[in-house]
């Protein structure tokens, strides 16, 4: 599906376009753990892997990314299959000791609607809950996404990501949002929304750090 085609590029790119330089051992070895979580083992295929780097002091850190796609088939009921996927996907992070602390449930946009929905996936539901886990210091943040693409396919993933060892600050979620209450999310409470619902507070950390000195704009979700 479409995610994982995008990702897979990507990663080749980058493999062969940047100096060791442009990264540490610490990005390394934040790779490492990011691989070394139980769910990683049950991927279909090679997860997708990106190891931190920085170019240059004038340009923002590009993090460290690991997607292990879980699931990936076709499906009778692609909206209710891909909720389900999701709600697994947030209890095998929760297994491994992450925080599952939001949830995002969105119902298509559709192509053939005239006047479709400003968010969402087009022809697709999509179910992702965002968890963050902190091991030595370091902050890591997860999303597992459950797509359910129609007419009939669905797709789990789930993406981890790490900030780089060249940004200021390693623990990107010091106020440790609390986990959400198993059951109680619009993932695992059963059920399609009508519209967009989010249980939680819609924090992420995104694929790269602040800019130059941390001077740029930022919205406060994005870490």
């Amino acid at each position: 599906m479409t995610r994982r085609l995008l990702l897979v590029p990507i990663c080749v790119l980058l493999s062969g376009c940047f100096a060791s330089s442009a990264t540490t051992q610490a990005d390394h070895e934040q790779l490492e753990v990011m691989l070394s979580q139980p769910f990683v083992r049950e991927a279909i295929d090679k997860p997708s892997t990106r190891v931190a780097f920085q170019k240059s002091d004038r340009l923002p850190a590009t993090r460290g990314m690991v997607t292990a796609v879980l699931a990936d088939q076709p499906a009778a009921a692609p909206a209710d299959d891909a909720r389900q996927w999701a709600a697994k996907g947030m209890q095998k992070l929760r297994d491994s000791g992450w925080t599952v602390y939001a949830t995002v449930c969105l119902p298509p946009r559709k192509s053939d609607d005239p006047n479709p929905p400003q968010e969402g996936a087009w022809d697709a539901w999509s179910f992702t809950a965002h968890a963050y886990k902190v091991v030595d210091g370091v902050s890591y943040f997860a999303i597992a996404e459950g797509l359910g693409q129609l007419p009939g396919s669905i797709e789990m993933y789930i993406e981890m990501r790490a900030p780089s060892s060249r940004e200021p600050v390693s623990d990107l979620f010091p106020e440790r949002p609390p986990p959400l209450p198993v059951g109680a999310s619009c993932v695992e409470a059963g059920g399609l929304p009508a519209k967009k619902v989010i249980n939680g507070p819609a924090v992420v950390m995104g694929e790269s750090g602040p800019g130059q000195a941390g001077k740029e704009p930022r919205n406060d979700n994005v870490r």
